[in-house]
């Protein structure tokens, strides 16, 4: 709390889950790094049943046995990192990867009144807070990139869908895409992961 100058806090790669209240003091911050990254020595089980071509089996002795955690294995979500009460207040915020929202909603509506952020990736999507989610993204109207991780396959009610958008990532049991998405006219990367989309 006392880092009153810091622009950028980076704790991806740690086992930190929540960040202190104190976070809210720094005023100055601009990028919020969180989680693991998607390249790096944490593994889990679809890393290495697509990756290497190992079965499920062979996937699941290795981390039950290796490194790896357990946690790891079984939590496709592991690594997120919950925001303190009163982040609303980061009004310098312009980058925010790798936050967990499965944890209730109040997160979801401190994200929402960050206007001026432009990159945001975050995990814990659910049939539960899909639609809050929604509304905050519909208020981000800077937004240039958009990283979501949803256990369901939601984010069909962005009834505004950021303007400025240019790069989409979503990860999760996605059967369709959402209709918003023809409405994304500076849209220059999208990336599906583990969708079960056909849509070309």
């Amino acid at each position: 709390g006392n880092l009153r100058q810091l622009e950028t806090l980076d704790i991806r790669g740690t086992s930190i889950v929540m960040l202190p209240q104190t976070i809210i003091k720094l005023q100055k911050l601009q990028h919020l790094h969180a989680g693991f990254p998607t390249k790096g020595n944490y593994l889990c089980t679809r890393h290495l049943l697509h990756t290497y071509g190992f079965n499920q089996l062979d996937a699941c002795t290795s981390l039950c046995c290796g490194a790896a955690t357990p946690c790891i294995m079984m939590d496709k979500d592991y690594g997120g990192v919950v925001l303190p009460g009163g982040a609303r207040k980061l009004k310098s915020l312009h980058t925010i990867r790798g936050v967990h929202v499965a944890y209730g909603d109040a997160v979801i509506q401190e994200i929402g009144r960050l206007s001026g952020l432009r990159k945001l990736g975050v995990m814990g999507i659910n049939e539960k807070n899909d639609v809050k989610f929604c509304s905050a993204i519909s208020n981000l109207s800077r937004l240039e990139s958009l990283s979501v991780q949803s256990d369901k396959g939601c984010l069909d009610d962005i009834t505004l869908p950021p303007k400025n958008l240019r790069s989409l990532k979503l990860e999760g049991r996605l059967g369709v895409l959402p209709e918003w998405i023809k409405k994304l006219q500076n849209l220059v990367k999208l990336k599906l992961s583990f969708t079960t989309s056909s849509q070309v």
